[in-house]
């Protein structure tokens, strides 16, 4: 596996999919609910922009003229429409009564902001009007920072209203809303330098493991270490490794770089053969696909490692070829080449 510094940014997607959520464009199916909706008084109370009465013209103004696929979503979950979220600059959203207090904008945010900061790296700015708790406190959670208050329109109410204004940096957004995937047995989780190189250059450079990647040594020296580490750090974007724990204990780690988009893992050789590896990845690789909006998956195995062969056929994975790789620990050794083609 082989770290890239350098993305190209991923394209903004119209679609998304969360645990719960699908966020998808902006429809005229989507007509009578947010027709409906946005001429009650405690939804558009809390918005700025939004006149009432708001009119079908309205809405055909708001889907043909403002909701960029990309930028704005419809929000549904399994019984429908459940709102509107938009992303761009400013982040804003609103929910249908009956999806109120489930969670639904906080998970429907990180799913837009996910995107948004591996497009951008610029802040994004909200806001809500005083008062409403709900929002202050998905807002929060998110990691928006107050920037200050004034006075603010609400054509809804035709009259001004205190407002809080917010901004967020991807820096506060990965930090208030770290990475994390759980598994029956494992946590995938993002590495930390200072707190975890020793075990990872421990299992990495593993007599037993390094000869089997192409960037470990064995033993693996602690510059070399905390270089990979740094480099490969969770930041929104494709090119970052977990780690893999079980009862507490750091036993490995997974990765996805691009330019290809490639997959590998490493374990640590005490925790071999327990299924581990198959349990992670099969957790680790959906849930970038769709936060990417990745296609396909490229992984590649020793071809003396049938143990890793197996494991990518049990997720999935097609053999493509053969060829020739290069390990840092024993040279040029033969490799078997694969691909996962999503579902």
């Amino acid at each position: 596996m082989q770290t890239v510094e350098n993305h190209t940014p991923p394209p903004l997607r119209p679609n998304l999919r969360t645990a719960r959520l699908i966020l998808r464009p902006v429809a005229a199916v989507d007509e009578p609910a947010v027709v409906t909706h946005l001429n009650n008084r405690a939804i558009a109370g809390w918005l700025a922009r939004v006149p009432v009465p708001f009119t079908p013209a309205d809405f055909h103004e708001f889907a043909t003229e403002i909701a960029y696929p990309g930028e704005t979503f419809t929000i549904e979950d399994a019984q429908g429409f459940a709102g509107i979220i938009g992303a761009g600059f400013e982040l804003g959203y609103w929910l249908a009564p009956r999806a109120q207090g489930q969670g639904y904008a906080t998970e429907a945010a990180r799913a837009v902001l996910d995107m948004q900061f591996a497009h951008d790296e610029s802040t994004v700015a909200a806001g809500y009007f005083d008062g409403n708790a709900a929002s202050a406190r998905v807002l929060e959670k998110l990691g928006f920072v107050e920037t200050g208050r004034r006075p603010k329109y609400c054509r809804a109410l035709g009259q001004d209203r205190p407002h809080v204004d917010l901004i967020l940096t991807p820096q506060a957004y990965f930090a208030a809303n770290p990475l994390e995937i759980l598994t029956p047995r494992l946590r995938l989780a993002p590495l930390e330098v200072e707190r975890d190189w020793r075990d990872i250059a421990r299992i990495g450079g593993d007599p037993l493991v390094a000869p089997m990647t192409n960037s470990h040594l064995s033993p693996w020296p602690e510059a070399a270490v905390r270089a990979a580490l740094a480099e490969s750090q969770w930041r929104g974007q494709l090119g970052f490794r977990l780690g893999i724990w079980f009862d507490g204990k750091l036993i490995g780690a997974v990765g996805i770089w691009d330019e290809p988009v490639e997959t590998g893992y490493f374990l640590d050789p005490a925790y071999w053969g327990k299924g581990f590896a198959t349990e992670a990845m099969a957790a680790f690789l959906p849930q970038m696909m769709a936060r990417f909006g990745l296609t396909s998956v490229l992984a590649d195995h020793c071809t003396d490692n049938p143990a890793s062969g197996a494991v990518l056929r049990k997720l999935g994975f097609q053999r493509i070829g053969a060829g020739m790789g290069t390990s840092l620990a024993r040279g040029v050794v033969p490799i078997t080449l694969y691909r996962l083609a999503r579902a």
